[in-house]
């Protein structure tokens, strides 16, 4: 029935989509139906509403259909006790609250205590409490408002608080918990009851079990991360201080007990909380996680504190999982505020990520590189749970160490997937943070990628044939692993700098190399590095290497007169330019320039017949200059220009940029004439031809002249035409 409502046609469904309801209803409400007929009946009824939700001509009749479904599947809810039939009855109420929410106003508080009750139900497995805190996080959409957001959001974390008062009894302050759950009461409002009744779901059974406590606050937490990432009709307000407030004093617990709670638990008891806090801070990691992406920017008022806690958590945590999730947090905190946040973290993000990126092994991949060890699966970083010292003065003092473990110095055995980590928030620091990255980390940090990339890729490049001797690994995983190195050394090499690049010449080598012998994906991205580190091969502006720094170039004022003053630099080109202009002025008033009958007369009796008529043909010089910067420009210089003596008149706009240097030494026999009437020299030099700008033809020599000058053409200058230009 499942699968006629969907691949049915139209008018089909239309005529029939209520008899086929009514059957499928039928069954669920008949105490005699099988199980699985039960189940199969949940899925073919989701099926059946998602395909009416298409038409938009029977919203309505839609809409009251859906409404049937949910108290008898709540009571088959209260009743059964099937894993597999509630997973059916949790994937049609999904259905329901995200195509038809108005379907749940009447019965809104029946369908969040039945599950409520199943999150604290002691027999509800990991699994379905996942899928029973994914669909508590999209009840509100039913009602649509913000109120129902925010209340939910408040019954949440009270019930987690509760749940944390009974687990952290010993091992944390008793006002605490109070003071988390006073913080989550609006002023002279009274505080709703948490989930599950007046004491939060917590049975008998619950006092006793540390490890069904930690199950439903990682379930309630999911639920919290859920609702924050997911998509409101509404505006929202999101209580960041008290989630913040719950995630600090998660992570706050390491297992050590206070001096004065000590002979209030037993050493079994600390064990038992000690194993399950990797679990705790897991939970509160991945609820930080869901703020910080949820808000985004707006965690401005709160990033000192987020900065805190996250530099903090970095000197004690020691576990890869971990360690894993608090680089993503570090991802997730650069990409979201930016530079400012890349400048406060980044000395953390270096410290912890060269401890992890030990280049002396890969876990599980030391043979990729021929000059490192054998491969070696070495145990994961444990927490450890020494047994506690006893003293007839002291009494019960526990081990600070049960937990709280500092970045340990032997990382030979740490995890590939937490390398990959420590490569992506590197990656991020250098794309958002490498322009102002100091001289305390950047080099660092460069040569660290540097090599990472160079033994990840050394000895095997990632493709079908690399594990034919290490069957129990993935190539998958080594691939992955080559491509966040290589990403993060791509991101080292174009990261803006005061520099170029130290180990460019490395990255070229490697990335020709991968492109050429790695697998599909992996040359893949060599080849697309090839093409980014084009604009650090020829850039168009050099690093601006050895320049003094703003504050002492303009100490005193930012205006324009003050750098003028203060920088030495600008006064000498400022010198030069100003000796230029002198020296065309008075290099002008001495130049007498003929008439164009002179320069005429001149080249008739200086030149051979056939050299005149060819540059009678062409005597306008301003073609002569625009030939220069072409491709016939030394033709043009060793034929004509030595062989006379013509004097030119030079604008002052062409001479205005041109030093002493410039315009008193000739170069390379591109040295034009000197003049014959005043007998005086006047050297041109090639560069005052590429000063003048192409295109724009000189003033006229003589004004007298109204005869029209054709411009030379290229095959006047043809070498080959003329023995005599040869000798």
């Amino acid at each position: 029935m499942g699968v006629t409502c969907q691949e049915c046609s139209s008018e089909r469904f239309i005529s029939s989509y209520s008899v086929w309801f009514n059957s499928l209803l039928s069954h669920l409400k008949n105490p005699a139906s099988s199980r699985i007929v039960r189940v199969a009946s949940c899925t073919s009824i989701s099926d059946l509403l998602t395909r009416l939700s298409r038409f938009s001509n029977t919203k309505k009749d839609a809409a009251s259909h859906a409404a049937k479904v949910i108290l008898p599947i709540i009571k088959l809810l209260e009743e059964d006790s099937s894993e597999a039939l509630w997973e059916g009855i949790v994937h049609l109420l999904s259905t329901i609250v995200i195509l038809f929410p108005a379907s749940f106003l009447s019965n809104y508080d029946k369908v969040e205590d039945a599950i409520a009750s199943k999150i604290f139900s002691a027999k509800t497995s990991s699994n379905m409490l996942k899928k029973f805190a994914h669909f508590l996080a999209l009840l509100p959409k039913a009602k649509g408002t913000e109120g129902s957001w925010s209340l939910m959001m408040q019954k949440l974390l009270i019930s987690i608080n509760v749940h944390l008062n009974n687990f952290f009894q010993g091992l944390e302050e008793e006002t605490k918990g109070t003071k988390a759950i006073q913080r989550l009461t609006p002023p002279g409002k009274d505080s709703p009851l948490p989930l599950g009744g007046q004491n939060g779901g917590l049975d008998d059974a619950a006092w006793n079990s540390e490890q069904l406590i930690v199950s439903r606050v990682s379930a309630l937490m999911l639920s919290s991360s859920t609702m924050l990432t997911s998509l409101y009709k509404s505006k929202i307000d999101i209580p960041v201080g008290s989630l913040l407030s719950l995630v600090e004093r998660v992570l706050a617990v390491n297992g050590s007990l206070p001096r004065a709670m000590s002979p209030f638990m037993t050493g079994i008891q600390q064990e038992l909380v000690c194993a399950e806090l990797p679990t705790l801070h897991s939970s509160a990691l991945e609820l930080l996680r869901a703020t910080i992406k949820s808000i985004r920017s707006q965690l401005l008022p709160y990033a000192a504190s987020v900065v805190r806690l996250v530099s903090n958590y970095f000197r004690k945590c020691s576990l890869p999982e971990l360690r894993i999730k608090l680089y993503s947090i570090t991802t997730t905190l650069l990409k979201s505020m930016g530079i400012g946040m890349a400048m406060q973290l980044a000395q953390d993000v270096v410290t912890n990520a060269s401890a992890d990126l030990d280049p002396r092994s890969v876990e599980g991949f030391d043979a990729v590189s021929s000059k490192n060890m054998s491969l070696t699966n070495g145990a994961v970083p444990q927490a450890c749970s020494k047994k506690r010292k006893h003293s007839t003065n002291s009494g019960v003092e526990a081990d600070n160490s049960a937990f709280e473990v500092r970045v340990p110095h032997n990382h030979s055995s740490s995890p590939i997937t937490l390398k990959i980590a420590s490569l992506e928030a590197l990656e991020t620091l250098l794309t958002i943070g490498g322009a102002f990255g100091s001289d305390s980390w950047r080099e660092r940090v460069d040569n660290l990628l540097m090599t990472t990339a160079t033994n990840a890729c050394e000895g095997r490049w990632a493709n079908s044939e690399t594990y034919h001797f290490f069957p129990n690994k993935s190539t998958t995983d080594l691939v992955e692993f080559q491509l966040a190195a290589l990403r993060a050394f791509l991101a080292s090499l174009v990261s803006p700098s005061r520099v170029r690049p130290a180990f460019l010449a490395e990255g070229l080598e490697l990335f020709r190399t991968g492109k050429l012998q790695a697998g599909m994906k992996v040359a893949g991205f060599c080849a697309q590095a090839l093409m980014s580190l084009e604009v650090v091969i020829h850039p168009r502006a050099l690093p601006l290497d050895g320049l003094p720094s703003l504050s002492n170039w303009f100490p005193g004022s930012n205006s324009l007169a003050s750098q003028q003053h203060n920088n030495p630099n600008l006064n000498n080109l400022n010198g030069i330019a100003h000796d230029g202009d002198d020296l065309c002025n008075r290099w002008l008033a001495k130049a007498d320039v003929p008439s164009n009958n002179a320069i005429q007369k001149t080249l008739e009796t200086t030149l051979p017949s056939q050299e005149t008529k060819r540059l009678k043909l062409g005597n306008d010089l301003t073609t002569v200059a625009s030939l220069s910067v072409e491709d016939h420009t030394d033709m043009v210089a060793s034929e004509n220009v030595q062989q006379g003596d013509v004097p030119v008149k030079v604008s002052e706009e062409s001479l205005g940029q041109v030093s002493d240097k410039d315009a008193m030494a000739p170069q390379d026999g591109y040295q034009v004439v000197s003049g014959t009437q005043k007998g005086e020299d006047i050297a041109v030099t090639d560069d005052l031809m590429e000063e003048a700008p192409i295109g724009k033809k000189i003033e006229s020599l003589s004004e007298s002249d109204d005869d029209s000058i054709p411009s030379i053409k290229e095959t006047d200058f043809d070498p080959s035409s003329d023995s005599d230009i040869e000798s």
